[in-house]
């Protein structure tokens, strides 16, 4: 444990004993909240006599400060007055994005590098979306970075992921079309990635879900198209699809033989004969 998580727990310690009983899960969780708070301003031997706030306001190098945020942040959530202190240095966004973009540091550090970005309203939607979309980002951190694209600029997550679109394949390909739809831009790329993300078996089920939440009509005569020659399975994805978009399906097809079909049926009839 890292000399300031450590700090704190003996103070958080310090604190249950003094209340001398066992407390509830309720009563703890609100003794955490507390102590977070009181904590930072509490006179403290580790800093000197000087409080947390005070000791960490004191460190004007946003390069040192975001280490001791990286080294805090690596064993779980960063300490608020760490935070605090570093993102109201005026290098503070340039350290962080440092941090994010280091493919050498501690994942969970890049990831919580990301959030405090995004809560500084400087999230730096290019190299975020790099790291959506690329193979070999750490999941946490692809989950981190998609979660803060989210919440950022729409046009700027359109152009930056439009611009990689027609390159990404499979599950990258994927994710920008999530990334795509999900920035509230209508434009024509997005709708022909979409397509392109139902002619790949491993992607066609979430293109299908994401083609409902785009809205574009335009693509129903594709989406028939594709119904003709699919399994029962996917044709009733494929069928959702163009009912959200106010289509219809023509016609019927004897599904007898699809595995997914007849079992289906086969579970019908026992429930229906109570078996």
């Amino acid at each position: 444990m890292n000399k300031h998580k450590q700090l704190f727990r003996e103070y958080f310690i310090r604190r249950i004993k003094a209340i001398g009983r066992k407390l509830s899960d309720d009563e703890l969780e609100d003794l955490t909240a507390e102590c977070s708070e009181s904590w930072e301003n509490e006179p403290c031997e580790g800093y000197g006599g000087k409080t947390p706030r005070e000791y960490f306001a004191e460190i004007k190098d946003a390069r040192r400060l975001a280490e001791i945020f990286a080294e805090d942040a690596a064993e779980g959530e960063p300490l608020a007055v760490i935070a605090d202190a570093l993102s109201a240095l005026p290098g503070a966004s340039a350290a962080l994005c440092a941090l994010l973009e280091d493919e050498y540091a501690n994942v969970r550090a890049r990831a919580e590098a990301a959030d405090l970005l995004l809560r500084m309203d400087a999230a730096p939607v290019e190299s975020l979306t790099e790291l959506a979309l690329a193979g070999d980002t750490p999941e946490e951190l692809r989950e981190r970075a998609i979660e803060a694209l989210a919440c950022s600029d729409g046009e700027a997550v359109y152009e930056a992921a439009a611009q990689r679109a027609a390159d990404a394949e499979g599950m990258s390909a994927l994710i920008a079309g999530e990334l795509l739809v999900g920035s509230g831009v209508r434009s024509d790329r997005v709708t022909e990635l979409l397509l392109r993300l139902t002619e790949d078996r491993e992607t066609l089920p979430r293109a299908l879900q994401l083609i409902a939440a785009y809205g574009d009509e335009s693509v129903l005569p594709r989406l028939k198209k594709l119904a003709e020659s699919c399994d029962y399975a996917t044709y009733t994805d494929i069928r959702s699809a163009v009912e959200s978009l106010g289509g219809e399906l023509d016609g019927k097809r004897d599904w007898t033989g699809d595995a997914t079909y007849d079992a289906i049926m086969s579970d019908g009839r026992r429930r229906r004969e109570g078996k």
